[in-house]
């Protein structure tokens, strides 16, 4: 499995992305959606834990709180909104190109 993430402008394309996803088999519970202007940080864990847009990234420790920005190497954009969708390897390729007619302006495979 591999990790394509993609960013997009606007929630038309977003909509027409995770669509797209879903025609080719993949589930909307698979797909991580993070809106940039929305991102923001927390003072407490407990602050973090009440919002429903708060995700745990993989480096984080118990008390340590980031965006799911925060933890994509290389990403380059902070404007728009971010796809993230786990992926076989055999279908990279099937997502990558639906993300970029989607109108994804970026596209990081981590």
């Amino acid at each position: 499995m591999m990790r394509l993430i993609a960013r997009l402008p606007n929630k038309d394309q977003v909509s027409f992305l995770v669509d797209s996803l879903r025609n080719i088999g993949f589930d909307r519970k698979d797909m991580i959606i993070s809106d940039l202007a929305e991102e923001q940080k927390w003072n407490t864990p407990e602050e973090a834990a009440e919002e429903i847009s708060f995700i745990k990234t993989e480096r984080d420790g118990l008390w340590e709180m980031g965006t799911f920005s925060e933890g994509i190497k290389g990403f380059k954009g902070d404007t728009g909104i971010i796809v993230a969708v786990k992926s076989p390897k055999h279908e990279a390729d099937k997502v990558r190109s639906i993300m970029k007619q989607s109108g994804a302006v970026e596209i990081i495979q981590d």
